[in-house]
């Protein structure tokens, strides 16, 4: 299973974007005890919470493994260019820290965001529930 996707909005306060972090990892671990194979899904916010420019540790990435199999949304991350920039540092970020073997990316993988990156893992890409109710294809999907 993937953990829940608790929305880390760049314009949430940083307590509320580390709380998030916080349950995410606790309900993953509670499941993970209880012998589910749980496959984290890795959010962030601002750089607040994937680089040290606030804090000492990158939040977005505690607790996580590296070289595994993690999952990511993008789904209503890119609908601005500053919305792009913003995943895009996070998901560098996210690759520079957790050198994850495989990403499950839930919603669009536009260009913008993810040119120059499909080498460095193996990205495996599921439409959003949306697009797939409204029948067509994603912009920006692979």
């Amino acid at each position: 299973m993937v953990t829940l996707d608790n929305s880390l909005y760049v314009d949430s306060p940083l307590t509320v974007q580390i709380a998030n972090t916080y349950r995410s990892r606790a309900i993953g671990h509670y499941y993970q005890s209880r012998g589910y194979y749980v496959i984290p899904n890795v959010r962030w916010g601002d750089e607040r919470s994937y680089t040290t420019c606030e804090l000492p540790e990158k939040f977005a990435f505690l607790g996580l493994p590296k070289n595994s199999i993690v999952s990511i949304g993008t789904y209503g991350c890119c609908k601005s260019a500053e919305k792009q920039r913003q995943l895009r540092n996070g998901l560098i970020a996210m690759l520079n820290e957790l050198e994850p073997e495989i990403v499950l990316v839930y919603g669009a993988m536009p260009d913008k965001v993810f040119k120059g990156l499909m080498d460095r893992t193996r990205f495996i890409n599921y439409p959003d529930w949306t697009s797939v109710v409204k029948g067509g294809r994603q912009r920006g999907n692979k």
